[in-house]
């Protein structure tokens, strides 16, 4: 229980910081995430687990403790079987040297992609060049729509019934002839009447909406409301009958290329390493010197779903 205990109190700093300071880790006293008899677990393991993932997601899964914690789980636990197997020389069987010559063979080639990528990026184009290019032809593409800001009570029918939904129709009346009068902040009364479940923390508060986001009834009364601090007529939706608080308003517009400006860089950087990685692979696979013997393939599929119909039977 030592080990598991250790593991799980390491926490994300611990690997977040070797993950961004690997060269800096490799000169210094190497601290083990988890330590099993005759095996260790080290930040390097981290790293090269890591690296098997898509490349675009990598810095993200390193800064999720869950995610950090499952990979280094799954090194020391797969580190373990692996022993277990070579104790039982199951590394002797031919097919499992075949699975170990294609595990090699796959981590061998994703490397060489990764350094296509790092020599792509170290051409170094004008990405800030290209950014505007892209955010001229496609302004449509970063137009913001018009948003309000909104706040809400809902009055929810006890049941399904004539008398339970005039009685709700009613006391939403009422409530919001209360906010009518502006003798006390909207948001107590939604802490008051309010049956929305998340009304404690929120207070009533919907947030920023814009056309689409909510039901068309409530959407319209909503863009309808004109001065912050205008309160709705009641609307019945699905979900009960609503007053509505206008809190701001945002008129649509064009988002300047200062504002996009790194995410359009980021996704062209993502885009031109694609690029690069991908004209490498089609050269490989539009190689004259490539020969597939699509015959033989068939032959063996049809052999498979053959035995296995023979297994199934």
């Amino acid at each position: 229980m030592k080990i598991k205990k250790f593991f799980y109190s390491l926490g994300i700093t611990t690997s977040l910081y070797f993950y961004t300071n690997a060269n800096a880790v490799d000169n210094q006293k190497i601290i083990p995430f988890i330590e099993y008899k005759n095996i260790t677990i080290t930040p390097a393991d981290f790293r090269a687990a890591l690296a098997g993932y898509p490349y675009q997601y990598r810095e993200e899964i390193a800064q999720h403790t869950k995610q950090v914690n499952d990979i280094i789980n799954h090194v020391f636990l797969y580190r373990v079987l692996a022993q277990e197997a070579r104790d039982l020389k199951l590394e002797q069987d031919p097919e499992v040297q075949k699975q170990i010559q294609i595990a090699i063979e796959t981590a061998l080639g994703k490397a060489r992609l990764n350094l296509l990528r790092q020599q792509a990026l170290a051409k170094d184009p004008d990405y800030e060049t290209l950014a505007k290019e892209q955010y001229q032809a496609n302004k449509d593409q970063y137009q913001l729509p018009a948003q309000v800001e909104v706040a809400h009570i809902i009055i929810k029918p006890k049941e399904e019934s004539e008398v339970a939904e005039k009685q709700a129709s009613q006391l939403a009346e009422k409530v919001r002839t209360i906010a009518l009068e502006k003798k006390q902040p909207f948001s107590d009364l939604a802490l008051e009447y309010s049956q929305d479940p998340s009304v404690k923390e929120n207070k009533g508060d919907v947030g920023w909406i814009s056309k689409g986001d909510t039901v068309p009834s409530f959407e319209e009364a909503a863009f309808d409301l004109e001065k912050i601090g205008d309160i709705s007529p009641v609307v019945k939706t699905k979900y009960g009958y609503h007053i509505i608080s206008l809190k701001g308003r945002k008129p649509a517009r064009l988002q300047s290329f200062t504002e996009v400006k790194d995410r359009l860089i980021q996704g062209i950087k993502t885009d031109y390493k694609e690029q690069i990685t991908q004209q490498h692979i089609e050269a490989i696979n539009k190689a004259k010197e490539v020969e597939v013997n699509y015959e033989a393939i068939n032959e063996f599929i049809q052999s498979m779903k053959q035995k296995n119909k023979d297994s199934n039977s």
